[in-house]
């Protein structure tokens, strides 16, 4: 485990890069700021390397840079009622000589893609979708409150033909002990697979879940969501048809689209286990099968960045502890964004963090030692650590 509440180690970006010990010199970073509207690479002195131009647009947070220098984001549209923080509605391929491939758009007065994406292998793009359920509706699905919700779907899109190939949507699974005479009762505990649609029903903006993070493991053919308001990660099945992913069977779990594992707050399904999760950014599966998130308030005004070691395939058994181990954790006094916010493992075991609203980069290592700061930010969505060899900045002419 690394904890950090000593100063003394932190290192500011005006200091020389050369005489910081362990600092990953292999590594260039790759900023997502929000506040400044930007995407850009800079080295360990600061010093900006490239920028994408969106052309005037409004970035709608992340940003994906593929190894032929050319980037993937998500940018704001205004043709929808949906308007949460972190909202997006259209993507766009930006080439290395900042000319666009391609550009699509998923939203709509009633539903909006948002906050983050993944770009897959088969050239698909697949995002989060807020979806309007109307009070009426809400109601009868058993939510206990009396207003509209916009519950959480998947969306996969071939950007090339803007064909919609999968989705899912979680309000095709859903557990509720709130009303006998209405649909998805059941008890809870008894359902650890389906999502309570009471667990956040005091949300007065019917924003109940509030997912902002996605990551596909292509190789076991699933999907990892960071649940900000549920303060936990879902996972999916992805080898599901849209048919299967609607109903509770198919699929290699035989669950169809119900949740085949989840972990960080066994609270959400009435179940025992330690609860690691306080608001939560970005699921980031590492190489080694392990998952690096950034847990936002787990120590009440203080952040965590958590390690686990995941084992699929995946077991949720009603009544027992199912979480997975903690293999490693960041914390410090300094660390602290309600909002946004990442991790990621550089080239040689460091960790990068991108400290959301705190608009500041850490780099600490193993053992928790604070090697690096720049705090020349305002607002970070997310920071990503490149390669300085690697083949996007080879074609960037970096």
């Amino acid at each position: 485990m690394g904890c950090s509440d000593d100063d003394t180690n932190e290192i500011s970006n005006d200091d020389s890069t050369g005489e910081i010990e362990g600092i990953d010199t292999n590594s260039y970073i790759m900023v997502v700021d929000t506040n400044f509207n930007s995407v850009f690479l800079i080295n360990h002195d600061g010093d900006e390397l490239f920028e994408w131009d969106f052309t005037g647009e409004q970035l709608g947070n992340d940003a994906e840079l593929q190894d032929d220098g050319s980037l993937i984001v998500e940018l704001k549209t205004n043709n929808s009622n949906i308007s949460f923080g972190g909202y997006g509605g259209k993507f766009r391929k930006i080439n290395a000589d900042q000319s666009t491939d391609w550009e699509v758009s998923y939203s709509g007065s009633s539903y909006r893609a948002h906050h983050d994406f993944d770009y897959l292998s088969n050239g698909n793009i697949i995002f989060l979708v807020w979806e309007e359920v109307t009070a009426t509706e809400a109601e009868q699905m058993g939510f206990s409150a009396n207003n509209a919700i916009y519950p959480e779907a998947i969306v996969e899109l071939n950007p090339e033909t803007n064909e919609v190939v999968w989705e899912w949507h979680a309000k095709e699974h859903l557990i509720q002990d709130y009303d006998s005479t209405k649909d998805n009762y059941g008890v809870v505990a008894n359902n650890p697979n389906k999502i309570n649609i009471n667990y956040n029903s005091s949300q007065s903006d019917g924003d109940i879940m509030h997912a902002n993070g996605i990551t596909v493991d292509e190789t076991n053919d699933l999907i990892y969501v960071t649940v900000n308001y549920y303060n936990e990660v879902w996972v999916i099945d992805h080898s599901t048809t849209t048919t299967e992913a609607a109903s509770d069977t198919g699929g290699n779990y035989g669950l169809g689209g119900d949740l085949v594992y989840r972990f960080g707050n066994p609270d959400t399904y009435d179940n025992t286990g330690t609860i690691t999760l306080n608001r939560v950014h970005y699921p980031n599966l590492l190489d080694t099968g392990n998952m690096l998130v950034y847990s936002n308030n787990i120590y009440n005004g203080q952040s965590a960045v958590i390690e686990y070691e995941l084992n699929p395939p995946y077991q949720l058994v009603a009544g027992q502890d199912n979480e997975p181990t903690v293999t490693w954790e960041f914390t410090d006094t300094d660390l602290y964004s309600l909002t946004t916010s990442s991790a990621g493992r550089m080239s040689n075991g460091n960790t990068l963090i991108g400290e959301g609203t705190a608009g500041t980069i850490w780099e600490v290592n193993e053992s928790g030692e604070v090697l690096w700061k720049n705090s020349n930010y305002n607002s970070i969505w997310r920071t990503y650590p490149i390669d300085i060899d690697s083949p996007a900045t080879t074609a960037l002419g970096l």
